[in-house]
C-alpha cells in the first residue's frame, strides 16, 4: 500500500510539472465589450469640416490670436472667433477622429488622430485641408467609453483603430490567463471620464492598448504660437514639436516644414533613474517642466532639439499638472483617479530660484484640484478644483489658502484654465466660461459657451 501511494504521488507530481510547463488550450464564452473598428484608410481620409456640429464633450482648450479652440473629446476641434470675448462666435468644426489635443503655429494646427500625428492648414477655418501626417507616431489606444460591467474582448490592431464597442457574447479559443479579453477597472473619477461611466487618464485621454491609463496625447505651445492649458502633452518650442509618445519618452519633431521630421527623443524616466510615468509638459523661458505621476522634472531647452536634464522633485504617486514662473512651480495632486493610490488632494508650491534644487515650501489642501494657470505680473494663481469650482489666490506671500484666496467661483465642475490679457478662460464639464479679472483678483463673467452651442 505504501508503494502504491508513492507511485500515485509521483505520478501526480509528474502531471502537475508537465501541465505547469505549458498552457492548456480551452474555449471560453463570455459577454464583453467587442471593439468596433475604423480602418486605417478611413482614418487617414477623415480630416474634413463639419461646421454644423455642436459642442458635446468639451476637452482641452487652446488660444491662438483671437481664436479659441475647444476639443470635442475624441471627435475633433471647434473654432470660435473670440474677437469680442463677451460674444464668442462659432465658426467651424474640424472632424478629427480620436482627437484629444491641439497646438497651432503659423495657421498650422497640429493634432492627434488616434495613432497618427496630423498637420492641418486652418488659414481658412471653414475649409481646412490636411498638409502633413506622421502615421503611427502615437501609441495604439482604445476608447474608454464602455459598459464597465464587462471586459474588452481581444483587440486586433491590424483591423484599424477602435472607435467604440458593442456588448455581445464572445467565443474564444485561449490558453489559461490569455482568456477573457482585457479586463479594466472603473476606478477613475475624473470629471472628463464620467460621460458614460467610463474611465480616462489625467488628461481625459483614452485607455492605452498596453493596459495602462496614461495616454500620450495632448498639446501645448510656446507663447509665440499660442497658449494651452496645464494638461499639455504636446508642446511647441521654436520650430520643434514635443510629443509624449508613451509613459517614459518624449519625441521631438522638426516642424519648419509640414513634414514633421523626427529629430530626437529623450526619456525623463531614464534621466531621473526610472522615475514615474510622465504626463504633462509646461515651458517657461528656457525651462521645460514635466509632470509625472510621482513628481516634477526640469530641463533646459535653450537648444530645443537637444534638451538637457536639470533636476527633479518627487512626491507621492498622483497626477500632477505643473505651471511655473521665475520663482515658483505650482503642482496639483489629487485623489480619485488612475494616478493616485492615496487620498491626497493638495497644491504643492516649490521654490525654484535654484532650478537645480527645487524645494517644497508650502502645501495647501484642496478638494480635487486639476489644471491651473498663473498671472505673474499680478501675482495671481487660478486653480480648477474640480467640483469645488475655480479658486483665485494671491501668491505674492506664500501663506495659508484662506488668507490668500481672493475669489471662489462655485456652481461648475472645472478642469483647466488659461489666463491671457486679464481674461480667465475656464473649461468645465458644461462648457467654456470667460471671466475678466482685476489685478486684485476680482472676477466678472463675460460669456459662456455651453453644450449644444
Amino acid at each position: 500500500m505504501k508503494s502504491l501511494t508513492r507511485i500515485t504521488l509521483f505520478a501526480v507530481v509528474l502531471v502537475m510539472a508537465a501541465t505547469g510547463c505549458r498552457k492548456v488550450k480551452q474555449t471560453t464564452i463570455y459577454t464583453a465589450n467587442v471593439p468596433v473598428y475604423m480602418s486605417y484608410e478611413s482614418l487617414r481620409t477623415s480630416i474634413v469640416n463639419d461646421n454644423d456640429r455642436v459642442l458635446e464633450k468639451p476637452g482641452k482648450i487652446f488660444l491662438y490670436g483671437d481664436w479659441i479652440m475647444i476639443n470635442d473629446f475624441e471627435s475633433g476641434i471647434h473654432l470660435y472667433d473670440n474677437t469680442n470675448p463677451a460674444n464668442p462666435v462659432h465658426k467651424a468644426f474640424v472632424n478629427v477622429p480620436g482627437n484629444v489635443d491641439m497646438a497651432v503655429r503659423d495657421n498650422i494646427l497640429y493634432v492627434d488622430s488616434y495613432v497618427d500625428l496630423v498637420a492641418i492648414d486652418i488659414s481658412d477655418p471653414e475649409g481646412v485641408r490636411e498638409v502633413g501626417r506622421v502615421p503611427d507616431a502615437l501609441s495604439y489606444t482604445i476608447p474608454s467609453t464602455m459598459d464597465w460591467t464587462y471586459p474588452v474582448s481581444n483587440v486586433d490592431p491590424t483591423k484599424g483603430v477602435v472607435t467604440g464597442y458593442q456588448v455581445a457574447e464572445v467565443r474564444e479559443d485561449c490558453k489559461d490567463e490569455d482568456c477573457y479579453g482585457y479586463y479594466r477597472s472603473a476606478w477613475d473619477e475624473d470629471w472628463n471620464g464620467t460621460w458614460n461611466g467610463s474611465m480616462m487618464s489625467d488628461a481625459g485621454s483614452p485607455v492605452s492598448f498596453s493596459g495602462t491609463t496614461n495616454n500620450v496625447r495632448s498639446s501645448a505651445s510656446s507663447s509665440q504660437s499660442g497658449i494651452a492649458g496645464s494638461m499639455a502633452r504636446f508642446m511647441l518650442i521654436d520650430t520643434y514639436l514635443y510629443v509624449i509618445v508613451d509613459e517614459t519618452t518624449v519625441n521631438i519633431y522638426d516642424i519648419s516644414t509640414n513634414n514633421m521630421n523626427y529629430v530626437n527623443s529623450f526619456s525623463p524616466w531614464n534621466d531621473a533613474g526610472g522615475w514615474g510615468m510622465i504626463e504633462t509638459l509646461f515651458t517657461f523661458k528656457e525651462h521645460l517642466f514635466i509632470g509625472s505621476n510621482n513628481g516634477m522634472l526640469a530641463y533646459n531647452v535653450s537648444s530645443p532639439d537637444n534638451p538637457s536634464y536639470l533636476s527633479s522633485y518627487s512626491h507621492m504617486t498622483s497626477c500632477d499638472p505643473v505651471v511655473a514662473n521665475d520663482d515658483y512651480a505650482f503642482v496639483t495632486l489629487r485623489a480619485g483617479n488612475t494616478c493616485n493610490w492615496a487620498n491626497d488632494n493638495q497644491l504643492d508650491i516649490l521654490d525654484i530660484d535654484d532650478i537645480m534644487q527645487p524645494r517644497l515650501i508650502k502645501t495647501w489642501p484642496m478638494t480635487n484640484p486639476h489644471g491651473l494657470s498663473i498671472d505673474s505680473e499680478s501675482e495671481l494663481l487660478f486653480l480648477c478644483d474640480g467640483t469645488d469650482g475655480l479658486k483665485i489666490y494671491d501668491f505674492s506671500v506664500i501663506g495659508e489658502t484662506g488668507a490668500n484666496r481672493l475669489d471662489h467661483i462655485t456652481g461648475m465642475e472645472t478642469y483647466d484654465v488659461i489666463t491671457h490679457r486679464s481674461i480667465a478662460h475656464v473649461i468645465s464639464r458644461d462648457g467654456l466660461y470667460q471671466y475678466q479679472y482685476s489685478p486684485e483678483g476680482e472676477m466678472t463673467e463675460l460669456s459662456r459657451i455651453e453644450l449644444g452651442d
